[in-house]
Formats: structure tokens, C-alpha cells, sequence
């Protein structure tokens, strides 16, 4: 009987670990389980807004469903947020993050400020991807770039890394545009804000958000975008420059050529280095699902958004292609900007 009792243990010990060693499904692994979306901005701004919609949403098309809640950590335009989710966040596919559309674009520009390696995050999809506008008050005296030659504004920026940062900075180097850019604000809100009250003249913002968070300022004439950067204009601004038209010598145009490369990162969503492979490719089919339902496009639409939409494979691409410099022109391009800025 004691031989039958001790045969029959091992054979449930056996069990017991044979179940312990099978591998967890992802459903298994997301059901009941809270994922982190990390924003690079403060809520209230296109960041925040676009974060909200995809929370509300991405959790159905992800085996198990679990929940989505966002986690806002602003600073550095967007760096410190790219340096914590490289560095710090738990690799586990519980913690993903929607990067700043200049990631890219900050990773060659301020090397000396990064902590993360661009090309190591794993890219789940993009919603959209849009030119990039400088607009200025109407009563700033700028109704043109060519205005600026002559008069000087002051532009709203969020950090060194921002394209509200970066942009303008182009520009100057580009031609002896006569604008100056104060940073630390927290996003577009407070930009936003500054710009009603004409602490600032202007600022850098995709052309999506200027229209569907200030519509009114174009209607009424408060506001005229004066440049877009992209490498094709928007639609509904054919008389509006690209910075990368302005550009003249072949070194000129391939730094705005560098700085249009954000336009083919868009609103994208990443996760860190090293989230198990299974885990990855359910949030990547999970994100392309969402962006094909029917309830995510109306949503989107409602709120005044396009969707432009890419695949993570596509935007880690994107990405790649824009950063493959070579010594020449890594060193053009952080002296071109960094003199300006």
C-alpha cells in the first residue's frame, strides 16, 4: 500500500511540474493583467488624446483582454521618456509606450542626451503620420516665412528632443529666419494656452492637431501656417512651403530630407528591447485589427483625427531607413541643427 501511496505522489508531483512547464498562452499571460501605455507629453494634448482612444480599444483585439491605462511622463520633448522605457521599463509586454513622431530624429540630433537606442524598440504600428506646421498669430506681423527675415517671433517648444525644438531649428539654418524658441512647457495644452495669450507667437505642431484642437484659430484668421515639413504637402495646404523646398544645396536638402523622416514615424507605439517574441507578435496583430475596426475609425474620426496607419514591421523600417547615416552626415546634420538652435 505504502508503494502504491508513493508511486501514485510522483506520478501528481510529475504532473504538477508538467503543468508548471507548459507554456503559458498569451492568453493565459493577459487575461485579468493591466498593460501601461507611457506618453511622452501631459494629457490633454494630441498625444494624450490619440493614447486615450487606442486604451479604450487595442484591450479587445489582445487575447485574455486586459486593461490599458496611461502613464504620462513629459520632459526633454519626449527623451525622457524614450530614455526610461530603453532603460528601465519591465520587458514583460506589460509596458508599452507611444514615442514622440521625433524619436528617429532625436537619437542622431542629441546623442549626447539620449540613453536608448532607437532602432532596438520594437514597433507595434503607427496610427497616423502627418506634416509637421509652424503657425504664428496674425497679429504677430508674419503672414509669411519671408516676413521672417525682417521681424522676429518667439515659438513655444517642450524639449530639446520635440519637433517643436527641432523644426525651428531647421529652419534658421536653413535661411536667417528670425525666430526663437522657448522651451519647458509640458505639451501642446499649455502652448496652447501661451499662444491665446500671446506670451508666444507661434509654435510646431502636426497639422491634424492644429485642426482639430484649434480649428477656430484658422477659421477666424487668429492663426496662418506659415511652413509645413513633410516630404509631400498636406492636402488642404498647397500654398504652404516645405521647409525641404526651401533648402538649396545638396546638403541642405538632405538635412530636411532628415527632418521629414518623422513624418514616417507618425503617432507610433512601441515596446522595449526584449519582450518575448509570442508576446510582440500578438500585440502587433492585435494593433492592426484595431486600426481596421469600424468602432476605433469612428471614434478617431469623431474626435477630428486622420488615420494613416502602419504596421510595426513598416515603421520599424521607417526608422531604419532614416537613421542609416554615415559619419559625414551624422556630423552635418547635429552641427546644422545644433548651431541653430
Amino acid at each position: 500500500m505504502r508503494k502504491y501511496v508513493a508511486s501514485l505522489s510522483l506520478i501528481v508531483i510529475a504532473l504538477v511540474m508538467s503543468a508548471s512547464a507548459r507554456a503559458e498562452t498569451i492568453e493565459e499571460f493577459y487575461r485579468g493583467k493591466t498593460i501601461t501605455s507611457v506618453v511622452p507629453f501631459g494629457p490633454g494634448g494630441g498625444y494624450g488624446i490619440y493614447n486615450q482612444i487606442m486604451a479604450r480599444h487595442l484591450g479587445r483585439f489582445i487575447p485574455g483582454n486586459p486593461t490599458i491605462v496611461a502613464q504620462y511622463m513629459p520632459g526633454a520633448g519626449g527623451i525622457t521618456a524614450n530614455n526610461y522605457m530603453f532603460n528601465l521599463a519591465k520587458r514583460d509586454g506589460l509596458v508599452m509606450a507611444m514615442v514622440s513622431d521625433s524619436v528617429a530624429l532625436a537619437s542622431v540630433i542629441d546623442a549626447d542626451k539620449i540613453r536608448y537606442k532607437v532602432n532596438d524598440f520594437i514597433w507595434l504600428g503607427a496610427i497616423e503620420r502627418v506634416n509637421n506646421v509652424i503657425a504664428v498669430r496674425s497679429d504677430s506681423g508674419v503672414k509669411t516665412l519671408e516676413d521672417l527675415r525682417e521681424k522676429s517671433i518667439v515659438l513655444g517648444g517642450s524639449g530639446p528632443g520635440s519637433p517643436t525644438s527641432l523644426l525651428p531649428s531647421l529652419m534658421r539654418w536653413l535661411q536667417p529666419y528670425n525666430m526663437k524658441v522657448v522651451e519647458g512647457y509640458e505639451g501642446i495644452n499649455p502652448m496652447f494656452i501661451a499662444m491665446d495669450r500671446n506670451e508666444i507667437a507661434g509654435m510646431t505642431v502636426s497639422w491634424t492637431i492644429f485642426k482639430t484642437l484649434r480649428k477656430a484659430w484658422f477659421e477666424s484668421g487668429f492663426a496662418i501656417p506659415i511652413v509645413q515639413f513633410g516630404s509631400r504637402k498636406e492636402k488642404d495646404l498647397p500654398n504652404v512651403p516645405l521647409a525641404i523646398d526651401i533648402a538649396q544645396t545638396p546638403e541642405q536638402k538632405a538635412v530636411a530630407r532628415f527632418l521629414a523622416s518623422n513624418v514616417d514615424v507618425g503617432r507610433s507605439f512601441i515596446f522595449p528591447p526584449g519582450v518575448p517574441q509570442d508576446r510582440v507578435e500578438a500585440l502587433r496583430a492585435a494593433f492592426d485589427k484595431m486600426v481596421e475596426d469600424p468602432e476605433f475609425r469612428e471614434e478617431i474620426t469623431k474626435a477630428g483625427f486622420d488615420l494613416s496607419p502602419a504596421t510595426g514591421k513598416e515603421v520599424q523600417a521607417a526608422v531604419a531607413q532614416a537613421t542609416n547615416l554615415d559619419d559625414r552626415m551624422i556630423k552635418i546634420i547635429q552641427t546644422a541643427i545644433g548651431s541653430a538652435k
